[in-house]
């Protein structure tokens, strides 16, 4: 039997998280021997590695804000409507060279409602076609909860247009309906593939707890988390430690050139971990946003961590997460607008005192994925 083709759309707007989590799974399909084509639409990333796929780029986007108030371009100009048409062309037109067997939309139709000017077609596009492609929708464990007359829409478009919800989460740790209470409309497609975690190599665990590794993500969003760091930091609380701050790669270039020059000899400022996973194998406290992808890094490495919630315009996701793994014990959080150096120091107190319990979860989201949509790609016909 040949190698099924599988055409994965990654679209993300404001953080990396998404590029992250599908990055892990092209390559785990590559691995398993399918011919993957990822459509890209967001600005590049370069440390993110999609294996031997072939990378398709559309003319990047992103949203203007983190209230995701609008679309703009690589230059911040707004996107037009011949923008979108355009878009929409090369889309299309990937589909009908590539032909492939099985299309994965990350995200939505669950989110990214802001792309559906794209992602409409597309689905028509598929419903139109002799032998259609089998349609799955690729999302993380919690939903961003939203009104219920939009979430009717999405159980609607899942109804009309896809054949399965492939969860990238565990069912008995955070099941689907804690986060999307009419998940059960949908019940019949939704399958679970566990957490989807890089490989932590066995010498990335030894652990000599030397440095306080800050961590903010893409960077876009993370401003606020280190400029409360630094004052910590200023503070004199934990002078014997070293300190690595992580901006990210998309935070504002002015920012990151401010936080660069507050450099000390035992303070390093990066855009970029060279190994995430081994510096947090090394960490004596993590303080980050609790994003899907930070927050299984967290768990695989079992560092002490603090954690600050993501909560711009209403956004509840990263909120949930903390409060569930803070229930378990598993870390300590401070919400956004609480952050102070007097908060911050209490948080890493209790972090360090108390012993990171263990989470039972499956965490081999990334092979099981592979797995799941190689079983329905051959299965098409």
């Amino acid at each position: 039997m040949s190698a099924p083709r599988i055409m994965f759309y990654v679209q993300y707007l404001l953080g990396i998280g998404h590029v992250r989590r599908s990055s892990l799974i092209v390559q785990a399909l590559c691995e398993q021997g399918a011919h993957v084509d990822v459509i890209f639409g967001g600005m590049a990333v370069p440390s993110m590695s999609f294996g031997n796929a072939t990378m398709h780029q559309l003319t990047a986007v992103k949203s203007a804000d983190a209230g995701f108030s609008g679309l703009v371009k690589a230059d911040n100009s707004p996107v037009s409507d011949d923008d979108k048409k355009e878009r929409t062309q090369a889309l299309l037109g990937l589909c009908e060279t590539l032909q492939p067997d099985l299309i994965v939309t990350e995200t939505y139709p669950f989110g990214r409602r802001q792309m559906r000017f794209e992602l409409l077609p597309l689905l028509d596009w598929v419903k139109a076609q002799p032998n259609s492609p089998v349609l799955v929708s690729s999302i993380r464990d919690i939903l961003q909860r939203r009104s219920s007359v939009r979430e009717q829409e999405y159980v609607q478009l899942v109804k009309t247009y896809y054949q399965h919800v492939l969860v990238h989460g565990d069912k008995d740790f955070y099941p689907l309906e804690r986060s999307f209470p009419v998940a059960d409309l949908i019940a019949d497609k939704i399958s679970y593939s566990g957490y989807v975690c890089p490989t932590l190599n066995a010498d990335d665990t030894e652990k000599t707890r030397d440095t306080i590794v800050v961590s903010v993500g893409g960077g876009s969003i993370g401003k606020d988390i280190l400029i409360a760091v630094m004052a910590l930091y200023n503070s004199g609380f934990a002078a014997d430690k070293k300190w690595l701050l992580i901006t990210g790669p998309n935070m504002d270039t002015a920012d990151k050139a401010y936080f660069k020059a507050q450099e000390q000899s035992n303070l390093q400022v990066v855009d970029l971990a060279d190994d995430f996973l081994k510096a947090l194998s090394h960490a004596y406290v993590s303080i980050s946003r609790a994003g899907y992808n930070t927050v299984m890094d967290l768990l695989l490495t079992a560092v002490p961590a603090v954690v600050i919630p993501f909560e711009g315009e209403g956004e509840t996701e990263q909120l949930a997460r903390s409060e569930v793994l803070a229930e378990n014990k598993v870390l300590q959080f401070v919400k956004n607008d609480e952050l102070s150096i007097d908060s911050l120091k209490t948080a890493i107190n209790k972090a360090l005192a108390n012993t990171a319990e263990t989470v039972n979860i499956d965490n081999q989201g990334a092979t099981q994925s592979a797995k799941l949509l190689i079983e329905w790609a051959t299965a098409r016909d």
